[in-house]
């Protein structure tokens, strides 16, 4: 797994890019740091976050743990984090682990952007497509 900053916005908005698989071997070895770290430095967890899955066919449970790992730390720092562009395969275990109660996940990234504006509803998955069961984004929920 690569990640790399796309570009900081003007409204603060910080755009990562995430490219291949992301598996337990990427998170060996990096003593206790996130790997948003290196990317973003050691107050990662301040900004808000929006990260391109596009490029990433598959992850496994450190992927998943890490993305939540990843939510807490930001909303301690004050920070966020939402995923847009995410794969088919990968959709499909976050879907299946409701993923997002936690971390938004989204088709596109102005859905991702109005996700990070606002916290999914207790018990709401922000995840789209796929899945008949109920979805919310910016406070609207549908079947």
């Amino acid at each position: 797994m690569k990640i790399s900053m796309v570009s900081i916005e003007r409204d603060g908005i910080v755009r990562l890019a995430v490219e291949g698989n992301a598996t337990a071997s990427d998170f060996l070895g990096i003593a206790g740091k996130n790997p948003i770290e290196p990317v973003l430095g050691p107050n990662w967890a301040n900004f808000r976050v929006l990260i391109d899955m596009s490029r990433v066919p598959y992850i496994d449970s450190s992927a998943i743990g890490w993305f939540i790992n990843s939510q807490k730390s930001f909303k301690t720092a004050g920070g966020t984090l939402a995923l847009y562009g995410v794969q088919p395969a990968v959709r499909q275990v976050l879907e299946l682990l409701r993923v997002g109660r936690i971390v938004p996940f989204t088709d596109t990234e102005q859905a991702a952007r109005a996700a990070l504006d606002t916290p999914p509803a207790p018990g709401a998955s922000v995840g789209t497509g796929g899945a008949p069961a109920a979805t919310s984004v910016n406070g609207v929920t549908s079947k």
